[in-house]
């Protein structure tokens, strides 16, 4: 099993490997905000789902909000002037993405999600991975809060993020960039995550 403790990447940039963090993208009212929002709006939160859209308890254990990146709400708001801000900073350090492929951009739909202890997304995958997913360029994560023992883990890459309040993560959605959450049996821990696509 990986330890998120010894491979933690910090801020750096792991150019190698096409994997971008952001420290403080979020403030910490921010992301009390975001996760306020979400806690008080019960009636939209739902069993969260795997790719295939079905509940799979061995798969995914959450608790989700959908959300369009389009909508005049204060969630989507402050992710969407965050990610404006952020994602030029990752075509900067890797042009390629935007010189030699179609274009795209911001996928509307996006996911608030609340992990309760002992739940994660426990199967290691990726995020384009079939026809209906294969529009997917690149994956985009903050973390809402703190979790000593619950960040993200790559294990092909041998690397683990850890869950820091305000942290944003940019990777690509491909196989190279399998990965799994790490789960912690102590903490509740609060993410938004969603992707960029072929327009």
């Amino acid at each position: 099993m990986l330890s998120l403790h010894s491979l933690d990447v910090g801020i750096l940039q792991m150019k190698t490997n096409y994997i971008s963090i952001y420290e403080n993208a979020l403030s910490d009212d921010e992301c009390d905000t975001i996760i306020n929002e979400f806690d008080k709006n019960k009636k939209h939160q739902r069993k969260g789902r795997s790719g295939n859209g079905k509940i799979q308890k061995k798969t995914k254990m959450s608790t989700d909000i959908t959300y369009s990146i389009e909508t005049d709400c204060v969630t989507s708001n402050i992710l969407s002037k965050s990610l404006d801000d952020h994602i030029q900073k990752y075509i900067t350090d890797y042009p390629d993405v935007d010189y030699h492929m179609n274009k795209w951009t911001c996928v509307p739909d996006y996911n608030i999600q609340r992990y309760k202890p002992g739940e994660g997304f426990f199967k290691p995958h990726c995020e384009n991975c079939d026809k209906l997913s294969s529009y997917r360029v690149l994956v985009w994560m903050f973390y809402l809060n703190t979790v000593p023992d619950g960040g993200t883990l790559f294990p092909t890459l041998e690397i683990g993020i850890k869950a820091n309040k305000g942290r944003l993560v940019v990777w690509p959605a491909y196989w190279t960039h399998i990965h799994m959450g790490e789960i912690s049996n102590r903490y509740i821990k609060y993410i938004a995550t969603g992707w960029y696509g072929y327009s």
